[in-house]
């Protein structure tokens, strides 16, 4: 016949409580676990499942286990179990140790309950509950050692920013990214053993790096286009975006033309500038780029009008492109020659004429940047022989640019549809 049930005596909790906090003591090193749970890899390397199960055990507290004992009736000779649940955690734990499990454990969380059991006045921690905690602490002291492999890490990765993701609980994916990406995976080991790694890993990575670098480089160098503006305005447009950016598109988008998706798109420095410039020298520059592979066309098929379309997407090219020293005849080259030119007063004549002549051949840089006009001004040769060439052209592109150049106002566009050259 059962005994009747009891409450314990304050006395009798502390005795319980005390014994089984001595017994376990090792189970328990709440300043450990706090230290790990604080260190930023630990939310993405311990697994929310074991979390559940072992966090609240590891938060456990003298105080906490009395209160619940306090509460607690007892059968004399019959095992039972005691659920303990990590929702109060909070009256009983340091409010920073709360904040932090709160991250990790939410209240009411009925997975992450703690299990103890009574037996003839002792309370015991089950076989398998000290190997999921054992196993679990394993796991901390792995977070740690992943942990301090970042921070070497941070600390010697130079220019490269990098990534990492657990392929499993003992693999830590690392990547290198730079123009290129290099990839690495750690086993784990000890720490000094993973940073002796880790830094061969750098070097090679380095070494790979500025051998891309100088690859892409070589294969820029030789464009003539180098410095060109309208280059430069359709390689932003297929490095800024991801989708939208057809031949036809970046045309509308450069010359101001009517396009409904414009404030769906990342834009580049120079839309809109280039209005004045007919259709047909805009898709020549995007065939020229690439067949120099500073851009490239990829098909894309539009399901809901049935349609295959080709969209302007960047190479490995296209961000050295834009970095890259400007070519000799390109609109850079020569606005910087203008600009050295324009208060020089023993320029020759010859000189005058023949940067004139240049500018004419260099429409898009009139549309971008108008401060070639302090070279008109500082010298009358160069207005003169503009209007020269404004008299003798029958040209109606050529006129509507001359005229451009003497008024100083290259915002002015071409009314109606564009004036082929």
């Amino acid at each position: 016949m059962k005994e009747e049930s009891k409450v314990l005596t304050e006395k009798e909790t502390d005795l319980l409580v005390s014994d089984f906090l001595e017994n376990y003591e090792s189970y328990f090193d709440r300043p450990f676990y706090m230290e790990v749970l604080a260190q930023p890899l630990a939310k993405q390397y311990l697994r929310p499942s074991s979390l559940k199960v072992c966090l609240a055990y590891h938060l456990l507290t003298k105080e906490w286990l009395k209160a619940k004992l306090t509460e607690q009736t007892f059968h004399e000779n019959e095992k039972q179990r005691i659920y303990l649940e990590p929702g109060k955690l909070k009256d009983y734990l340091p409010k920073e140790d709360w904040d932090l499990a709160g991250d990790y454990l939410f209240p009411g969380d009925k997975q992450a309950y703690l299990e103890l059991t009574a037996d003839k006045k002792k309370l015991l921690l089950p076989s398998n509950k000290r190997q999921q905690l054992q196993h679990f602490k394993t796991s901390l002291a792995n977070c740690q050692s992943w942990q301090k492999l970042l921070y070497h890490i941070k600390e010697n990765h130079a220019d490269l920013s990098v990534n990492w993701h657990f392929k499993n609980q003992s693999k830590l994916e690392v990547t290198l990214t730079g123009r290129k990406d290099h990839e690495h995976v750690f086993a784990l080991k000890e720490p000094e053993e993973m940073n002796e790694e880790y830094d061969k890993f750098l070097a090679n990575s380095k070494k790979k790096e500025a051998n891309y670098k100088k690859k892409i480089k070589e294969k820029v160098a030789p464009s003539s286009l180098r410095g060109n503006l309208l280059a430069r305005a359709i390689a932003q447009l297929a490095l800024r975006n991801e989708t939208r950016i057809t031949p036809n598109n970046c045309l509308k988008i450069l010359r101001g033309l009517s396009y409904p998706d414009y404030d769906a798109i990342n834009h580049s420095d120079y839309d809109r500038r280039f209005r004045f410039l007919p259709n047909q020298e805009i898709l020549q520059v995007i065939e020229a780029m690439q067949k120099d592979e500073l851009i490239a066309a990829e098909e894309r098929f539009y399901s809901d009008y049935h349609v295959y379309y080709h969209e302007l997407v960047p190479t490995d090219l296209t961000e050295e492109f834009l970095n890259a020293e400007a070519a000799e005849g390109s609109d850079l080259a020569l606005l910087k020659e203008l600009n050295e030119s324009a208060d020089k007063t023993d320029l020759s004549a010859f000189n005058v004429v023949k940067l004139s002549q240049e500018l004419l051949q260099h429409p898009a840089l009139v549309c971008v940047d108008q401060s070639y006009q302090a070279f008109i001004d500082q010298h009358d040769l160069a207005r003169e022989y503009l209007k020269t060439r404004l008299q003798l052209t029958t040209n109606k592109f050529t006129k509507k640019y001359l005229r451009l150049l003497l008024e100083g106002d290259a915002e002015k566009s071409i009314p109606g549809q564009a004036v082929n050259a």
